[in-house]
């Protein structure tokens, strides 16, 4: 976790990019809501409520571990992989804390700067229920297990097609839409809601901002967190399979 910590601080220049690209993405989907909410409401939401779920959801996104995807693929393409897997220590559990390295970057010197900007910018809702408070926190660490473990069940394919391009595309896209990114779901179609609930996607966006801003109740809280831990569990038990039967037939690349 140190080693991807400080490998994240040589592109220091990188940061305040990131910074002034997030704020400008806010900036425009608050100019849009603006827009299409005005001094008005739709479903409950106000332009107030927008702008904290925008701001928030933009957060989660900064931090979710999609980037093993790439770290693998790169290791196949290079033969490095060889190298990780002789190690002493579990090759899931090495990449997981080369990805949480990435995180607390993240957390720390683009996450909480965005935040505190945006906020000075456009104002921002801060929970008044503690329980919210910790519920937030329980589903972020949810956001990051299914976002490391998808991300992972991506890259073991890898093992097999020695590119993940296509697939990565595909499921940037469905992250995109079902987890509230492009659109909320407070506004799907009964149908479309419908699908969203039946995938994992919704945890990666939608649930850790619904629950911050204090649009679920306390038995909403627990069943969202129970079917967040089954998905965690269900992703689990495919990687673990999938990794048993990639190991037998990994190919190197390059190396």
């Amino acid at each position: 976790m140190c080693k991807a910590f400080s490998r994240n601080t040589a592109y220091r220049s990188e940061v305040w990019l990131r910074i002034f690209g997030n704020i400008s993405i806010v900036f425009i989907q608050i100019s849009i809501w603006k827009a299409l909410l005005g001094t008005g409401t739709l479903k409950g939401i106000d332009i107030g409520a927008m702008i904290t779920y925008s701001l928030i959801n933009m957060s989660v996104s900064m931090i979710l571990m999609s980037k093993v995807i790439y770290v693998v693929d790169d290791k196949l393409k290079t033969g490095n992989i060889t190298s990780d897997l002789l190690k002493p220590i579990s090759y899931p559990l090495l990449l997981f804390f080369d990805q949480l390295g990435n995180v607390v970057f993240q957390i720390i010197f683009t996450v909480v700067p965005t935040i505190i900007i945006s906020w000075l910018l456009f104002g921002l809702s801060f929970p008044r229920e503690p329980y919210a408070i910790a519920a937030f926190v329980a589903s972020l660490l949810l956001a990051l297990l299914i976002s490391f473990f998808l991300g992972y069940l991506i890259a073991l394919v890898s093992f097999w097609f020695l590119t993940t391009f296509a697939l990565d595309w595909m499921i940037t896209a469905l992250i995109t839409v079902f987890s509230g990114s492009f659109l909320p779901l407070w506004f799907f179609s009964a149908e479309w809601k419908f699908i969203a609930d039946m995938l994992p996607f919704q945890f990666l966006g939608f649930v850790p901002a619904a629950i911050y801003m204090e649009k679920m109740d306390g038995s909403e809280i627990i069943w969202m967190m129970g079917k967040g831990s089954m998905w965690v569990l269900l992703l689990w038990c495919a990687t673990k399979l999938l990794w048993w039967r990639a190991i037998k037939r990994l190919e190197i690349q390059g190396g």
